[in-house]
Parts: structure tokens; C-alpha cells; sequence
């Protein structure tokens, strides 16, 4: 695992500093700690993380949450729910159907730092993968090719990063403040037309600017995500 792995949770009350979390911060974790959702969203639209940790409330607000999570971002990474025991019923149903893991209080520390070591291991694993295939993409980060239909496509440096984390996460909302960081080290709110130069270049030489099986789509005050579209959608 490589140095600094980062957790955001979601906590009850932002005051109320969950004693558990001491055990990750001593482990190497970064820990970032919100209690407004919408602030959540929007740190996971903009930042990247290794693990999500949610305190489970038993109102809507978590299922509302989680929609949003798993449906709107397209946020594949782990969830690890914390919750009191009267909800357990409730919570098999949503992390079977999500795949997610859940804890339930009292939380040993070494108990939540094996199921995150585990949890972020496994993901990190899955992302480092060096070749993988999308449709009619094969992307082999190694090389840093990426081959359409049998053949490479002619790409710069920051084309092939952008484009391999979109092919990576199909469906996954990524923010221009995201892009910039994650691609050009840039870590400020800037107004630059660079990500929007990119990814016009991107729907040109990887043909996904909607006649074809995917596009990048525009997202309105958000950013940008990859989409497959329905074979009568791509046709049309």
C-alpha cells in the first residue's frame, strides 16, 4: 500500500470525533471528517479517496445519500457503514445489493483498521491493473497505449492519463477542479480551458463524441463523465 491512503466519514455530529478513527490516523490514514452530505458529495466529486465511511442513520437521508454516491457520481470505491445494532437487518439489504461492508458499534480499532486495510488493498489492487479492455478499447498503462479496434491511437502524454481514467471508470463523474489535479498537478480554482481542450481531442481520436458506443458527456456545472450508449442511441 502505498504512503498516505486517504478515508472521508461521514459522522453523526462533527464534534463527536469517533475514537476508532484514532487507529487509522496511527496506521498512516489521512482522515477527513464532514457532517453536511452535500459537502461529502462535493469532496468526492473534487478529491480522491481510498475508503468512504458513512454513519448510518435509520431516516432516508442515508439511502438518499448513497443514490447519489453509487448512481450520480458513479463512485465505485468502498463504502464501510457504521451502525448500531437494531440496524443490521436493514443494512444486509443495502450492502448486499451495493456489494458494500458494514460495522456495528461498539468498533474495536484493530477491527476497522483490518476490514480498511483490506478494503483499500482490494481496490487499490483492481485499479493497478496494467492492461484492461473497454468495449472496443485495450489500454495498457505500462505502454501507455491504447489500441481502437486493433489499432493504437496516437496520443500525448496528459490525452493517454485522462483518457485511461475515464476508460477506468466508466460512468464515474469526474469535476474539472478533479481532472486538474489528478492530471496536471494543478490544485487550485482556476479558469482554464485545458480540460475542455483535452477532452474535445479525446471524443475525436478515440471516436466517442456520440456516433459510436460511448461519449463523454458534458455534465452542467459538474464536469464530465464516459457513457455507453444504447446501440439505437448510437445509431440514431
Amino acid at each position: 500500500m502505498s504512503k498516505l491512503p486517504k478515508v472521508l466519514h461521514l459522522v453523526q455530529e462533527l464534534e463527536f470525533d469517533e475514537p476508532y478513527l484514532t487507529a487509522l490516523k496511527d496506521a498512516g490514514y489521512q482522515c477527513y471528517s464532514s457532517n453536511d452530505r452535500n459537502h461529502l458529495l462535493n469532496q468526492l466529486e473534487t478529491e480522491e479517496f481510498d475508503l468512504l465511511i458513512i454513519d448510518w442513520r435509520k431516516d432516508d437521508s442515508t439511502e438518499w445519500l448513497l443514490e447519489q454516491v453509487r448512481e450520480f457520481l458513479k463512485w465505485q470505491g468502498p463504502i464501510l457503514f457504521i451502525a448500531d445494532r437494531n440496524s443490521e437487518e436493514a443494512l444486509h439489504q443495502v450492502c448486499a445489493h451495493h456489494h458494500d461492508n458494514f460495522l456495528t458499534r461498539p468498533v474495536q480499532p484493530n477491527t476497522l483498521l483490518s476490514y480498511t486495510n483490506k478494503l483499500v488493498h482490494d481496490a487499490r489492487y483492481s485499479m493497478h491493473q496494467d492492461s484492461f479492455h473497454l468495449g472496443p478499447y485495450k489500454i495498457t498503462l505500462g505502454l501507455k497505449q491504447i489500441v481502437f479496434k486493433g489499432r493504437p491511437v496516437n496520443l500525448t502524454s496528459k490525452e493517454f492519463e485522462l483518457a485511461a481514467l475515464f476508460l477506468r471508470n466508466p460512468g464515474r463523474l469526474y469535476s474539472r477542479k478533479f481532472l486538474l489535479k489528478k492530471i496536471w498537478g494543478i490544485d487550485c480554482d482556476i479558469s482554464t480551458r485545458t480540460v475542455d481542450a483535452h477532452i474535445s481531442s479525446l471524443r475525436k481520436k478515440l471516436n466517442i463524441k456520440g456516433d459510436g458506443l460511448y461519449r463523454i458527456k458534458t455534465v452542467y456545472q459538474h464536469g464530465y463523465r464516459l457513457e455507453r450508449l444504447e446501440e439505437a442511441e448510437a445509431v440514431a
